[in-house]
């Protein structure tokens, strides 16, 4: 079973593209979530965390685990979802989706292997399980709407063309 851990921007840019989360089917079996991501992915919008779930038809894909425990002191500064996102990616030896600087720098320092999704869409060339068409596609999008900076744009595109 191919599963991983995600925050939640990473989920927001699933979200935003087109066949973000049909997409993540290819990939993985399930995402493990921690309740304060599901709570902060429903928020606004969506009355409940299960209308969001239905919203998406991804009942079967997000997994809700509560971590252990709480957390390290290292990551007291970091937000509730990014807190109990590493902790489960910790608790169960799994790679965590997450965007943010500081939660990616905490993530490292406990050695847990990290990614965002264009990383996923570069793996998914790589892997072959999506053709470069249709990732470019979805990278533009991302950056078309604000969930990558140029940089990460520039650089997953240059992989891209090396790969064709």
């Amino acid at each position: 079973m191919k599963r991983i851990v995600s925050d939640t921007s990473p989920l927001i840019s699933l979200e935003k593209i087109d066949g973000g989360y049909p997409f993540f089917r290819q990939l993985y079996d399930s995402i493990l979530v921690p309740p304060a991501v599901l709570r902060e992915l429903a928020a606004g919008p969506f009355e409940s965390e299960e209308e969001y779930l239905a919203h998406f038809e991804i009942e079967d894909l997000l997994q809700v685990g509560a971590p252990g425990h709480s957390g390290r002191a290292e990551a007291e500064h970091l937000d509730p979802g990014e807190r109990e996102a590493i902790a489960l990616a910790l608790e169960f030896n799994l790679p965590l989706l997450i965007e943010e600087e500081s939660g990616r720098a905490v993530a490292r320092e406990f050695g847990i292997r990290i990614s965002g999704i264009a990383g996923q869409l570069l793996r998914a060339v790589r892997e072959e399980t999506v053709g470069i068409p249709q990732a470019s596609r979805m990278l533009a999008e991302l950056r078309r709407k604000g969930r990558i900076n140029q940089q990460v744009f520039e650089s997953v595109k240059r992989a891209f063309e090396e790969r064709a």
